[in-house]
């Protein structure tokens, strides 16, 4: 009878041993998907700031180019000195030497300071949403609600990348100073006296192909800056869905949504500049459908167009 008995403990202790072992294994695979789903958000929190930062990048030398002017061979600068000398009637005086000695350079506006520090202000953002992500597998299984969390963090800054593509788009590049400096160009050539008529309309053409080149500049850096803040807008869109059904998709189902999204990201070109404007159009409508998405949009375009110093 007490043989009985303790083979019967025995059994009931082996199935306890077995049930805890298996209970183990169960909370270890739980864990490792977590840690798994975890780590998946991370990475697409990563590109997302990759990507954000790259965009910013562009848009600063964006208004770089605005506000700077091509550099002159030396046979142009030495051309244009000749040129300003004989041509103007004003006393050579220490600022007019200062011109000649460099007609390119110049101050940058006085708004320069607050660009540099709004896009440093707009780094550390596009940083901290990245930051939130970093610790999340070391207590991935209670990590659902703290990546829910994160999505009024990452809100403000898709609406920020869209307001950006939308007022480049509206707002192109104009070389303020590269223009100002063509002008300057074409005066002294159509004034000059002691140019011949071929030596003039020489002159003009390469002035010209200098206007066009610029003009062609121009385009090209309002399309390439407005593709790259629209792919940030894209991306930071589709990673908001895949953190808003985070407690409800597998690790698979993390994998193919991260796929998608850099897949739809990518496929945003800069080569057509209508294309271009009507995907921005289909993301601010997709953005328009969310109330507080729309307000934040909306205000991140007033302020973009304060700061680039844009009139209504």
């Amino acid at each position: 009878m007490l043989s009985l008995k303790a083979a019967n403990r025995g059994r009931s202790a082996d199935g306890v041993r077995r049930g805890g072992l298996f209970a183990i294994l169960l909370l270890t695979a739980v864990l490792g998907g977590c840690a798994e789903k975890a780590k998946t958000v991370q990475l697409g929190a990563a590109q997302f700031e990759t990507a954000s930062l790259d965009a910013i990048d562009k848009i600063d030398a964006f208004r770089q180019k605005e506000v700077s002017t091509a550099s002159l061979s030396p046979a142009d600068a030495g051309a244009g000195f000749v040129a300003q000398v004989l041509g103007s009637q004003r006393p050579i005086d220490q600022k007019t030497l200062e011109i000649l000695a460099d007609p390119m350079r110049s101050d940058l506006p006085h708004s320069e300071a607050a660009w540099q520090a709004f896009l440093a202000k707009l780094r550390d953002q596009y940083g901290s949403f990245r930051a939130i992500f970093d610790s999340l597998d070391r207590g991935s299984l209670f990590a659902a609600p703290d990546v829910k969390k994160a999505i009024p963090t990452l809100d403000p800054l898709i609406a920020q990348m869209t307001a950006f593509a939308k007022s480049i788009q509206d707002h192109p590049a104009r070389f303020i100073r590269e223009r100002a400096a063509i002008a300057a160009e074409l005066e002294i050539i159509r004034d000059d006296r002691e140019m011949t008529a071929d030596a003039k309309r020489t002159a003009l053409l390469r002035t010209r192909q200098r206007l066009l080149d610029t003009l062609a500049a121009e385009e090209l850096v309002t399309r390439e800056t407005s593709a790259e803040c629209l792919k940030v807008s894209r991306l930071g869109l589709e990673l908001r869905k895949l953190l808003a059904a985070y407690d409800t998709l597998t690790f698979e189902d993390l994998t193919e949504g991260l796929e998608i999204a850099f897949r739809v990201a990518g496929s945003v070109s800069d080569r057509d500049f209508s294309g271009l404007r009507a995907r921005t159009n289909g993301v601010i409508a997709e953005i328009s459908a969310d109330p507080d998405l729309k307000a934040l949009f909306d205000a991140a375009l007033n302020r973009i167009g304060r700061v680039r110093e844009i009139g209504p």
